[in-house]
C-alpha cells in the first residue's frame, strides 16, 4: 500500500467514562491503555480539574480533588458538551481528549499518520455538530477522522473474530447503571459484500432487581429468553459494570452449552479502532453496516468530458451521511438541464432525475463556470447544490445559486 501507515486510536466516550486502544500493522494485538500500570484499569472518568494556576488534572487524579477550592471541577464531559452553551465543558472535552491522544506518544517514533476514530452511544445532530467542532480543535483532518456509534463498532469488533462466531446472528448485552440493553447483529448473507443490519431493545431495571442477584439473574435470564426466541444466535457478548460478579446461573443456562460468550469491557473503543482500520485498507473485507446513519444511495450527475458522455459521482453508499462531501466545477454548454442519476440500496438500476437551471448569467459559450456539491441531510436525503462560479479574471460570479432536494429511496 503506498498510502502513509496509520495509527489507529479507537476512543470509547459514554456518559461517565471514556477508554482508549492503539493499533498499527506492526502490532500482533490492540493495546487498550490502562491508567494503571500492571492493572485492568481502562475505563477513565470524563473529568478534569483545572487550577487557578493553570494545571490540569484528568480521571481519576481529577475527581480526588473536586470539592477543592482551588480550582474548577468538570465531569460527564461528553454529555454535558451537547449542549452548546456549555463552552466551558466543551473546551474541557477537548483537553481530556488530547490527554487521551499523549498515550500513544510511545508509537510516534515509527512515522505513523494518526487516525481517530470515536464510538458514542447514539448518533444525534448535536453529537455530529460537537465533534466537528472537536475534530477541529484536535486538528485531524475529515479523511482522519470517524465518528459512530456504539452498534457499528460492536459490529466492527464481532465481524473480525472468528468465522464461526458469526456463522449466524451476534448478541450482545450491555448492562450499564440501571440499564439493559441487547442488540443483535444479522447478516443478509447475498452477495459477494454482506449488508449486517442492527436490532435493539433496551430495558430498564428497577432497583429491588439490581439489590438482589437472583432476582437479576431471573431478570436477564428472560431477556434472554425473549432475544434468543425465532433466531439462531451463534456468538454473545456481554459488557459494562452491571455483569461483575458471579450472579449469572440461570443466564448462562439459559443461553446453553453451544455458543461462543465473551466478557470485557472495551469492546467498543476496540471495535472503534477495527472501523477505522477498515475504513483504510479494505482489501478482504466483505462487509457493512447499515443504520440510519449510513447514506442508502449515491448520486451521480451526467457531464460530457470532450465528445464522452462520463459520471461525476457525488456521494458514496453506505457513507456517514454528516460525511464531508467534494465540490466539482464543469463547463455549462447550454444546456440548462441537470441529469441525475439515483442508485439506490437493494434496488436494480439508477432512477434518472432531471433538474433545469433557470435565469443563468447571459455570457458568451462556454464562459460559465458552475460548482456542484450534494451535502446529504439524512442516510435518505441529499441536497443538490449548484452555484456561479465565475470565469477566472473574465466574469465574477453573479452569486446566483440554486438548490434541489433528492429523496433516496421512495
Amino acid at each position: 500500500m503506498a498510502l502513509k501507515k496509520k495509527l489507529f486510536i479507537g476512543i470509547d466516550l459514554n456518559q461517565e467514562k471514556a477508554m482508549i486502544t492503539f493499533f498499527h500493522e506492526g502490532m500482533k494485538e490492540m493495546e487498550t491503555i490502562s491508567t494503571i500500570q500492571g492493572e485492568d484499569h481502562c475505563q477513565i472518568p470524563t473529568a478534569v480539574f483545572c487550577t487557578g494556576q493553570g494545571n490540569y488534572f484528568y480521571g481519576d487524579e481529577a475527581r480526588k480533588r473536586q470539592n477543592r477550592p482551588d480550582g474548577t471541577f468538570f465531569e460527564d464531559l461528553y454529555i454535558q458538551s451537547l449542549d452548546p452553551e456549555h463552552v466551558g465543558h466543551r473546551n474541557m472535552l477537548v483537553q481530556f481528549l488530547r490527554r487521551l491522544l499523549k498515550f500513544g506518544e510511545k508509537y510516534q517514533d515509527k512515522d505513523l499518520e494518526p487516525y481517530l476514530s470515536v464510538t458514542v452511544p447514539e448518533l444525534t445532530n448535536e453529537t455530529v455538530a460537537l465533534f466537528d467542532f472537536v475534530r477541529n480543535e484536535l486538528e485531524f483532518r475529515p479523511e482522519n477522522f470517524q465518528l459512530m456509534d456504539n452498534t457499528e463498532s460492536f459490529f466492527a469488533y464481532a465481524y473480525h473474530q472468528e468465522a464461526t462466531i458469526r456463522i449466524h446472528d451476534i448478541a450482545l448485552f450491555d448492562f450499564k447503571r440501571d440499564q439493559m440493553m441487547a442488540t443483535v447483529l444479522h447478516s443478509d448473507g447475498y452477495g459477494n459484500v454482506k449488508r449486517v443490519s442492527a436490532s435493539k431493545k433496551v430495558w430498564t431495571v428497577p432497583d429491588f432487581i439490581l439489590e438482589n442477584e437472583e432476582a437479576k439473574d431471573k431478570f436477564f435470564s428472560d431477556i434472554i429468553r425473549e432475544i434468543f426466541s425465532k433466531r439462531i444466535i451463534s456468538g454473545v457478548y456481554f459488557i459494562g459494570d452491571g455483569f461483575d460478579g458471579e450472579w449469572m446461573q440461570e443466564s448462562l443456562r439459559m443461553i446453553g452449552p453451544h455458543k461462543r460468550v465473551f466478557k470485557g469491557k472495551n469492546l467498543y473503543t476496540m471495535g472503534a479502532c477495527y472501523a477505522g482500520y477498515r475504513n483504510i485498507v479494505t482489501e478482504g473485507w466483505n462487509y457493512y453496516y447499515d443504520s440510519e446513519y449510513k447514506l442508502q444511495g449515491e448520486l451521480s450527475l451526467k457531464v460530457m468530458h470532450g465528445k464522452e458522455p462520463c459520471f461525476l459521482r457525488l456521494t458514496r453508499l453506505g457513507e456517514n451521511w454528516f460525511t464531508p462531501t467534494e465540490a466539482y466545477f464543469f463547463l455549462y454548454d447550454g444546456d440548462p438541464t441537470l441529469e441525475v442519476w439515483v442508485r439506490v440500496r437493494h434496488k436494480v438500476g439508477a432512477k434518472i432525475t432531471s433538474f433545469t437551471l433557470d435565469y443563468l448569467p447571459d455570457r458568451p459559450p462556454r464562459s460559465i463556470r458552475l460548482g456542484v456539491q450534494a451535502v446529504p441531510v439524512s442516510g435518505s436525503e441529499v441536497m443538490l447544490r449548484v452555484w456561479d462560479d465565475g470565469f477566472g479574471e473574465l466574469f465574477e460570479s453573479s452569486g446566483k445559486q440554486w438548490e434541489f432536494s433528492v429523496a433516496l429511496g421512495e
